[in-house]
Parts: structure tokens; C-alpha cells; sequence
């Protein structure tokens, strides 16, 4: 029943009252032609009072459309306005050192991230949930390696320097699990490969959670002490979006 109001109430705020608008603006248009200029024997006038009452009605039903084309504007204007803000909160550089999780990101480092609870308000305080990428500012240990930049999804870390790294996970198809690789276990990785990493899913109350960011700061659900190394290879740089404002992408130091 509230649905069938609503659906109601809608057509007759976006639908009828415009059209009643229109119809009758035109009607009274045409109206006067009519009584002014058409002069034919026993001609049908409206009432004095009628027509004030209809052009009343159409011009509050025109006033009505000009104020939803105004508001339409102005909540338009402000998502445009609003969305320099966001982006500023998207791609951005790293003001100062902050603690994610397990991951101390130094100042200087260059963040990508989504917020769908960004609405792009002034004041929002500085955060990191919804992290995508992150290109450090000087070599990070991430999961025992060094790092200079990481994506989330998939997990990539690119390797700030030659290392050997260990040690390495391999899946079990008997166990259905990831177990330590008996045969080899350790990988000599050189600067600027891409270490790969298992990363194990950790539980929380999504109820809990429903329509709120996701915890930041050092309670963030980041926690490298838990991957765990499955390879690393040669692959492309990890490419980030640049901070809002400039004008190149950053794939490199």
C-alpha cells in the first residue's frame, strides 16, 4: 500500500501537476486570442473570477516546475562541486605517516582508494578503507618483503630491491589448503618483480557492519603477517592513478 502511495504521490509531483501546468498556460493563451481578436455572433466568455482562478492554478503549477528545475540544478551543481573533493580523497599523496592494520604507510607515498561513504564533504577526516593501490615513498616491508608499491585486488607487491623470499606456499588438491613447499622453499626475486601472495579471508560480522566504512586505521582488516608467499615473476609495474590534481599516471618511482 505505502508502495502504491509513493508511486502515486511521484507521478503526480513529476507527471500531472507540469502537465496541468502546461495545459493550462496554453489554454489561457489561447484563450485570450480567442476573446480579444475572434469576434463571432453570440461568443462564450469565462466569468472574470474564472479566469483568475485558472491562472492561479497555472502559475503555481509553473512556479512548482521551475522550483524542481532549480533544486534539480543546484543538487546537480553540488555532486560536480563535491567531486574534486572526492577525487582529492581517492588519488592523493600521503600527508603524513599513517598506520593501516599492520602497515605503517610513510608520508609522501601515493594512495588510490574507493569510498562508497565519501558524499564529498569538506571536512572529512583522513582515511584509507577502500584501499586500491599505494606506491611508497621510500622501500616498506610488507609480508617480509621489501616494497615499493602494492595492489590490493588482486594482491601484487613489487619488490623494492633483489631479495630472497620464503617461505614459499604451494596448494594442497588433496587437502584443499595452502601448506608449505617442501621441495622448494625459498625464491631469489629480483627488483621489480611482482611477489604474489595468498591472502587468507578474515572473519567479521558483516550485520555489524552493514552500510558502514570498513574499519581504519590501525583496526583495518590489513594484516601482511598473514599472507602467505606463493611466487614472484616478471610482470608490469604496478600503475596508479596520480593524485588529483596532476596530470601523469605513476607506474614507477
Amino acid at each position: 500500500m505505502s508502495d502504491l502511495f509513493t508511486s502515486l504521490l511521484q507521478f503526480i509531483v513529476a507527471t500531472f501537476i507540469p502537465l496541468v501546468g502546461l495545459v493550462l498556460a496554453t489554454a489561457l493563451l489561447v484563450y485570450v486570442v480567442y476573446a480579444r481578436w475572434i469576434d463571432i455572433p453570440h461568443k462564450w466568455l469565462l466569468t472574470r473570477r474564472t479566469v483568475q482562478v485558472l491562472l492561479v492554478v497555472a502559475l503555481l503549477c509553473n512556479a512548482w516546475v521551475g522550483l524542481r528545475l532549480y533544486l534539480s540544478h543546484s543538487a546537480q551543481q553540488a555532486w560536480r562541486d563535491s567531486a574534486a573533493v572526492r577525487l582529492g580523497r581517492e588519488r592523493f599523496v600521503l600527508p603524513q605517516d599513517y598506520v593501516y592494520g599492520e602497515l605503517t604507510i610513510p608520508a609522501g607515498s601515493l594512495i588510490n582508494r574507493k569510498d562508497p561513504f565519501d558524499k564529498g564533504e569538506p571536512a572529512r577526516p583522513l582515511a584509507l578503507h577502500g584501499l586500491e593501490a599505494v606506491r611508497f615513498s621510500q622501500p616498506v616491508q610488507v609480508a617480509g618483503v621489501w616494497a615499493s608499491a602494492l595492489q590490493t585486488v588482486p594482491m601484487r607487491v613489487e619488490l623494492a630491491q633483489d631479495q630472497r623470499i620464503g617461505p614459499l606456499y604451494r596448494f594442497d588438491s588433496a587437502s584443499q589448503s595452502w601448506g608449505p613447499n617442501t621441495v622448494v622453499p625459498a625464491l631469489a626475486c629480483k627488483k621489480g618483480q611482482i611477489a604474489l601472495f595468498q591472502v587468507p579471508h578474515i572473519a567479521y560480522d558483516i550485520q555489524a557492519e552493514l552500510g558502514k566504512p570498513a574499519p581504519d586505521g590501525p583496526q583495518a582488516r590489513f594484516l601482511p603477517s598473514q599472507w602467505l608467499f606463493r611466487n614472484c615473476e616478471v610482470g608490469p609495474a604496478i600503475a596508479l592513478e596520480p593524485a588529483h590534481g596532476t596530470v601523469a599516471a605513476t607506474a614507477v618511482p
